[in-house]
């Protein structure tokens, strides 16, 4: 009796493999070729923007995490214009924006992909390869509240500050 189940659930496993592996190798292989993908690293706290807990769901916080080789740390950049970009996030095929009328202290959440100007993003270069962050047509600036895993990020003016400044990581994750 044994023998036969054991037989069964093999063939169950080989069954799942077959159906499973092709897809898998598949959505491996279009990962690493995934352009334009970085990780957005603060270089004050050292820690990148992320969906808060991966979450798939509208409406998720957008926060710091800590860096690894994550989808859901990992964005991609589409351009727009020169300098301005839709950040696509790997894991969730989604975007961020804005919670509310772009204002000081506002803070950032996750949305579908492309359905507003809200989501547009400007690369503003500045020394040793860091960048600001900006709404596009606006004054605002991606900014850190803290220095803690799963903290909030907001949109401030301009500070002239670590907190608002970021680093680009390549990567190209495969989970």
């Amino acid at each position: 009796m044994w023998m036969i189940m054991f037989f069964v659930l093999l063939g169950i496993v080989g069954l799942f493999t077959a159906v499973t592996l092709p897809r898998t190798l598949k959505d491996t292989q279009r990962k690493r070729e995934t352009a334009n993908a970085y990780a957005i690293q603060n270089v004050e706290t050292g820690k990148c923007i992320r969906v808060h807990n991966a979450g798939i769901d509208d409406g998720r916080r957008i926060v710091l995490y800590s860096h690894q080789n994550w989808e859901c740390i990992t964005w991609q950049f589409i351009q727009l214009e020169d300098k301005v970009y839709l950040l696509k996030n790997l894991y969730t095929n989604k975007s961020f924006q804005p919670s509310s009328s772009p204002e000081a202290g506002v803070t950032l959440w996750q949305q579908p992909l492309g359905g507003t100007s809200l989501q547009y993003w400007e690369l503003i270069e500045q020394s040793n390869e860091t960048y600001l962050i900006r709404l596009k047509d606006t004054d605002f600036y991606i900014t850190t509240t803290s220095d803690k895993n799963d903290s909030d990020l907001i949109l401030m003016p301009l500070q002239n500050s670590f907190s608002q400044k970021w680093k680009l990581i390549r990567q190209n994750p495969i989970m």
